[in-house]
């Protein structure tokens, strides 16, 4: 009796699995059918459950960031997103499900032939297209996902998924009442629509709205201008345009300009009168770098230049040392002296400049080799933030700010064959500088903060996600394996 005791009911049941269970064939194929039926129905309930996937990404590219859903939760107007081309599991729409959980005025549908295919028609869509739809009120935005959410960065070699900040921008740009305008001047052969097409794309996507700008027919700079943007004339301003462009600027208005190398001498005697109002001046040549660190591959006029951590403006370029700007043939920048430059009441602040080996070459007709020999060595700045007060009154302080680069080739859709034929809009930072200047000029620096890099997206689980992993990737199969040798033995025992 007393030996009867001490048996365990642990033991007692697992005395009786053995004996009973296990030996017995029906009995066995039974409980192995119960395990199998109750695996599959517990994974069909889970399902129904909708929980939220595990993102055990370094940089988390598949969950909404904080920034995103705080922007997106001030979203007042119902939006609706169609998704095309893709599946139910994918990514995409596990980001779609992020978005609604954010702000249940967000929903999307997956478009299919069987669910709307009004909506298919409508947008002239066919199999192998891969787009979103976004549709508030009398506002809509089309986004072809195989251009706009993705881009590479040539310094590390990597594809960067832009998915969000290409959704959360764009349902921000359907919910902003007046979007800052941008107006691109004409008729002095600067790059044209064609030339800028990803950028004016970019700023879309971005929630601003893009205009082109011709002052003779004009007549003045619009009154809603929030940024006059100047990229890399061909010819001068005529005496005409100078008045309207002083006006703009004396009532706070800003301004982009940039300046390409010119192969000739071209007298810009109008345009350097707005300039001189700042107190800056492009010089006409081109940057080498003796530095390989800021170099790309063996291209010494294919340039990665320093960035300002102190602006706002490339402080997180600066941080991503992996994603620089990558420039072609810039040139340089001449300011005035401080002395001169206070007097103009403008002060300025490096964006972009060269290493201090950098050769600057002014003699463009010759080879490399030969205008290496006269080139002068040193320092050289790129880009510049000029800000100009222009308050009658001292305590109204109105400032003109003038964002100039001394190149423009970097914003433009000119193909590069760098690893393969890209525009040169696409390369690392280089439509983040824009971007983050145009906000800067426009007091957008809210969606400074939503662009997110994702280039990383190596496995970094934490300690318990990693523990949950072995015990399904090793423990279960071990304990499968384990189970089957038990009742072989207990089986081959009984014969």
């Amino acid at each position: 009796m007393e030996e009867n005791k001490k048996i365990s009911i642990f033991d007692k049941i697992s005395l009786c699995f053995r004996k009973k269970w296990l030996t017995n064939r029906t009995i066995t194929f039974f409980v192995s059918f119960l395990l199998i039926t109750a695996f599959i129905i517990l994974n069909l309930w889970v399902k129904t459950l909708n929980l939220p996937d595990i993102d055990v990404t370094e940089n988390k590219i598949y969950t909404l960031s904080d920034a995103s859903k705080e922007a997106v939760s001030k979203v007042t107007e119902d939006i609706k997103i169609y998704a095309y081309g893709f599946g139910e599991d994918s990514s995409l729409i596990n980001f779609l499900k992020q978005y609604n959980k954010a702000n249940e005025k967000i929903t999307y549908e997956i478009l299919t032939e069987e669910t709307n295919p009004e909506k298919i028609k409508e947008n002239e869509l066919s199999e192998g297209y891969t787009v979103l739809i976004l549709e508030s009120g009398d506002s809509r935005k089309v986004i072809d996902a195989q251009n706009e959410f993705y881009t590479y960065d040539y310094t590390t070699y990597q594809q960067i998924d832009t998915t969000e900040q290409t959704i959360t921008n764009s349902i921000l740009s359907l919910n902003v009442e007046n979007k800052p305008k941008i107006y691109f001047m004409q008729g002095h052969k600067e790059f044209t629509s064609e030339e800028i097409a990803s950028l004016k794309v970019f700023l879309t996507n971005e929630a601003y709205e893009s205009k082109e700008v011709n002052l003779i027919n004009e007549g003045k700079v619009p009154e809603d201008c929030d940024a006059l943007v100047i990229l890399s004339p061909e010819s001068d301003l005529l005496d005409i345009e100078v008045p309207m462009i002083e006006e703009y600027i004396n009532k706070g208005g800003n301004i982009i300009f940039t300046q390409d190398m010119l192969s000739g001498e071209v007298a810009f005697t109008n345009l350097q009168k707005i300039l001189d109002l700042y107190g800056v001046s492009v010089q006409n040549g081109y940057i080498v770098e003796a530095d390989s660190n800021y170099a790309v591959y063996n291209y010494p006029y294919i340039i990665m230049p320093n960035v300002s951590q102190d602006s706002d403006i490339t402080s997180e370029i600066y941080t991503d040392s992996r994603n620089k700007l990558i420039l072609v043939y810039a040139s340089r920048l001449n300011t005035k002296s401080d002395t001169e430059l206070e007097n103009l009441k403008v002060s300025k602040q490096e964006l972009l400049f060269s290493s201090d080996n950098a050769y600057f070459i002014k003699d463009i007709s010759s080879n490399i080799e030969e205008a290496l020999k006269n080139a002068e060595v040193g320092k050289s700045v790129i880009s510049y933030m000029m800000t100009k007060n222009v308050s009658a009154e001292e305590d109204n302080k109105i400032d003109s700010k003038l964002l100039i680069c001394a190149t423009g080739s970097f914003i433009s859709d000119y193909p590069i064959n760098i690893d393969g034929q890209k525009p040169l809009s696409y390369l690392a930072s280089n439509r983040d500088f824009i971007l983050n200047g145009i906000a800067d000029l426009t007091k957008r620096e809210g969606t400074l903060k939503i662009r997110k890099d994702m280039s990383n997206s190596t496995y970094i689980p934490t300690v318990v996600e990693h523990y949950v992993v072995l015990s399904i990737i090793i423990l279960f199969p071990i304990l499968i394996i384990f189970i089957g040798i038990m009742i072989w033995k207990i089986r081959k025992k009984r014969k």
